[in-house]
Order: structure tokens, then C-alpha cells, then sequence
């Protein structure tokens, strides 16, 4: 049996990552009126992923939702546990064309992204780290090698021997993150958890940051054993005790920063024939004249 290699490519923060990276650099690109630098700099991030990895099989995963973390925040809405439910502060900084430009963008990614030999996931309810997840906890018994494609750092904790992370040009491996945490990563959604995450409305315990987070974690574990050895204390300090009177909600954020288990999942692998016509005349018809050269590398 031939070894499994999978490229896991988070598909939505690729595409913001490319959005707002060309838009930094005013590389905006359009045609016949329509923004296309997502479209664009997608298929050439796969080319050069290709020449990185030519032997490992694409599998692109697509956030379709939260369904179990937004109920979850929403009830701990209602309880006056937290604020604001869950990613409620999305975007409302953003401008809606923006946000329009990328998203239909991102629709017709879609449909070309079907002329290439790669798999895309998108379940309705589920987050792209929860797809990403899965695929490593299922074919990691097979001995399986995998790089994830993504700057979420939520992926820590999948690093292993055989599980990289490549977060734009720098690849993120177990012993370089041990090495820069002093933790394993299997512990770090615990700290993820103790500090929260702002970006998505995830309250971790206010004035905890990654490096008193990492270093309780060192010391005594999980965040039960950590509340479990504040509590014994005597003398407390007041990041113990504002610890102690974060509690529920610390809790919340342990469950929304963990990421599931989806069963049934498609198998990685091709689900129709090549077609290099089809995807030259898509090309063409969007002019990206330069990525024509670049289809065997999409095969």
C-alpha cells in the first residue's frame, strides 16, 4: 500500500489571507468588472504547493457554518456568561463590498476548483478546522503524513512526527513548537482556552496571556488541574483569582476551542477524470493567460 500524503488547505483563510495580502500590496486584480485576485492567487498558491509537495493529495476544506459552538455560546448568552455569542463580532469593521468581493469570489473558486484533481469538503454546521481535524485523527493510524495549509493557530495541536503546519512561507513543526512554548502540543488548547480569542468572541480569562498561560499549563497540566492547584493555594494572585471568577466561562472557551470528530467523511481521493481543456478554457475565460502554462501541476 502506497504511503498517504495529504495536503490540508484551510480553504477560507486561505482565501482572506490572499484577499487582504493583495490588497496590502495594491495587486487587485479584475475582470469584465469583477474582482478576481482571490480566484487567481488561489490556483497559484496550489501550483506552488505543488512544487513543494508534488506527491501528496489535495484536500480542500470550506467553513459551512458552527452549528454546535453558536448554540453553546448563545446559551451562555442568555445565562450572562459571556457578552456576545459566538464570531458575532465578525467582519462588523469590515467594508461590505469587501466582504462581498470575497465571498463571490470564493463562490466561483468553487466551481473551478472542480476542474482540478483535488478533493473539496464542505459540510453544512461545520468549521474547516473540524474537517482538517478529522482527516489527521482518521489516517494518522495509517501512519499517514499530512501538512495543513492554514494560519490558525488552533492547528497546534495536531503537530506531531508526521503532522506540519505551513503558515504562509514558514513551516511550523512539533519540536520547533515545543521548543518556542516549552509545552507539547497536545497541550495547547489548553492555553488557547485560559487566553481566549478575540477575533471570534472566545473570553479566556482576562489579563491571561500565552506566556502565563503556557507557563501554568508546564507546571500543572490541563486547565481542571490548574483551577484545582489555584484553589489550594492560600495566597492567591490576582491573575489566581481572576482565574477562579472566570471559571464558567473558561470553561465555554475550553469547548469552543476544541475542534470535533465529523464521521463519514469522503476518502481522499480523485472523484472525476482529469480534464486539462476544461480548466484551459476556464482559465482563458478569466484571463489568467499565466496559469496555463501551470496545468500539469493541477493534475
Amino acid at each position: 500500500m502506497p504511503e498517504l500524503k495529504l495536503l490540508l488547505i484551510d480553504g477560507n483563510n486561505t482565501c482572506h489571507k490572499i484577499f487582504w495580502a493583495m490588497k496590502k500590496s495594491k495587486q487587485a486584480l479584475c475582470h469584465k468588472g469583477k474582482h478576481t485576485e482571490v480566484i487567481y492567487g488561489f490556483f497559484r498558491k496550489l501550483v506552488s504547493l505543488h512544487k513543494d509537495y508534488p506527491d501528496y493529495f489535495r484536500v480542500i476544506a470550506w467553513d459551512r457554518g458552527a452549528t454546535r459552538r453558536r448554540e453553546e455560546a448563545a446559551k451562555a448568552v442568555e445565562a450572562g456568561i459571556i457578552p456576545d455569542g459566538y464570531k458575532a463580532n465578525r467582519h462588523l469593521d469590515d467594508n461590505e463590498e469587501e466582504q462581498e468581493s470575497i465571498h463571490s469570489q470564493m463562490d466561483e473558486l468553487n466551481i473551478g476548483l472542480k476542474l482540478v484533481n483535488c478533493l473539496q469538503v464542505a459540510i453544512d454546521g461545520v468549521e474547516a478546522d473540524d474537517i482538517i481535524n478529522s482527516y489527521v485523527l482518521t489516517y494518522r493510524k495509517w501512519n499517514a503524513k499530512f501538512v495543513i495549509v492554514s494560519s490558525d493557530k488552533d492547528f497546534y495541536s495536531l503537530l506531531d512526527d508526521n503532522v506540519s503546519i505551513l503558515r504562509g512561507d514558514e513551516m511550523m513543526t512539533r519540536e520547533q513548537f515545543s521548543v518556542e512554548s516549552g509545552i507539547q502540543p497536545e497541550q495547547w488548547l489548553e492555553v488557547g482556552a485560559l487566553t481566549g480569542e478575540k477575533g471570534d468572541n472566545i473570553y479566556g480569562v482576562d489579563g491571561w496571556g500565552p506566556v502565563t498561560a503556557c507557563k501554568y499549563v508546564k507546571e500543572y497540566g490541563g486547565i481542571d488541574a490548574i483551577i484545582a492547584a489555584v484553589q489550594t493555594k492560600e495566597k492567591k494572585s490576582k491573575k489566581e483569582e481572576m482565574l477562579l471568577a472566570s471559571i464558567p466561562r473558561l470553561l465555554l472557551a475550553h469547548s469552543l476551542k476544541s475542534m470535533d470528530v465529523v464521521p463519514n467523511l469522503p476518502k481522499p481521493r480523485i472523484q472525476q477524470p482529469f480534464d486539462a481543456k476544461a480548466l484551459e478554457q476556464y482559465f482563458l475565460e478569466w484571463s489568467f493567460a499565466s496559469l496555463l502554462k501551470e496545468i500539469p501541476r493541477l493534475a
